[in-house]
């Protein structure tokens, strides 16, 4: 006889995962929600990383993010509570979403109200992307694997500090639309063939550097990876703003440089998406997790 999960996950969806893992491991995902001019999406619901790509290139139209509402969470809640589960609710770094972890720590103390006998722990990632994404699969995993809340709690702050995350842009134009990035910059960056290789590890964006070029974007991506794992394993979720053939690109080579312990590709999430535009892709990592 399967022992009862004991544990619900609850995440944000601008975590980066493939439908096929969210439903293995019943992952509860909240969507965000994607606004243009014409018409307002749940991100994942009404519209998927590739149409969104599609529509924002070639249609050029501007969106914008709106986060979840504390009732989004509660919805969530409630259905785990009905099942005598506790919950761990994974969000977005507060450094990128504060409102987001509001939104779910406010669904909690709501819930709290209703269900008293249902323990709920809202979690800051500090991470954002496939960074929160390998967070929530770690917990999810840990969940159903019969594990209790405290346990997957731990595995949670033990792994936080340890995801990585780096991308490279592959235009500035979405960027400069947004009012993120001067005119300027954007010109100059797409004149010169710049793309801009970031980190947003430890919940803080940064530039790392501006090569010329995509491929050696991505082969200085490689290197800065490389350089901060060496030979540990290493959990891997590779990124793409509809780009698939690079991503596959990126599969052959890490699974050629790393010591890899498992790799996945997703779509990188609109949520972020909105702002960086298609072509986009990144790396995710860990090394091998307690979980």
């Amino acid at each position: 006889m399967v022992a009862k999960q004991q544990v619900a996950v609850v995440v944000d969806s601008s975590s980066c995962l493939t439908k096929d893992i969210i439903q293995d491991l019943n992952i509860s995902v909240v969507p965000h929600q994607l606004i243009s001019q014409y018409k307002t999406y749940r991100d994942g619901i009404d519209i998927d990383p590739s149409e969104f790509y599609v529509i924002q290139k070639d249609n050029d139209v501007t969106f914008t993010t709106s986060g979840p509402t504390p009732i989004d969470f509660f919805e969530k809640f409630k259905l785990a509570a009905k099942r005598d589960q506790s919950i761990v609710c994974i969000t977005v770094g507060s450094q990128f979403s504060n409102a987001t972890l509001n939104a779910a720590t406010i669904a909690a103390r709501l819930a709290n109200d209703s269900y008293p006998r249902t323990r709920i722990e809202v979690i800051d990632s500090k991470a954002a992307a496939g960074a929160e994404g390998l967070i929530a699969l770690q917990a999810a995993r840990a969940a159903k694997s019969g594990q209790s809340i405290d346990q997957v709690i731990a595995g949670i702050k033990d792994l936080i500090p340890r995801v990585h995350l780096l991308a490279v842009i592959d235009t500035l134009y979405y960027l400069e639309k947004s009012g993120r990035v001067p005119k300027t910059k954007a010109w100059a960056a797409s004149f010169l063939g710049i793309r801009p290789l970031a980190d947003m590890t430890g919940g803080k964006a940064r530039l790392l550097a501006k090569p010329r070029g995509k491929q050696r974007a991505i082969d200085l991506l490689f290197q800065t990876a490389f350089d901060r794992l060496g030979d540990k394993p290493v959990h891997l979720n590779i990124m793409h703003a509809n780009a698939p053939e690079t991503a596959n690109t990126m599969y052959t080579k890490a699974k050629a440089i790393f010591n890899w312990q498992e790799i996945i590709v997703t779509e990188f999430t609109p949520v972020m998406g909105a702002h960086t535009g298609p072509g986009l892709v990144g790396l995710a990592f860990h090394t091998k997790t307690i979980l």
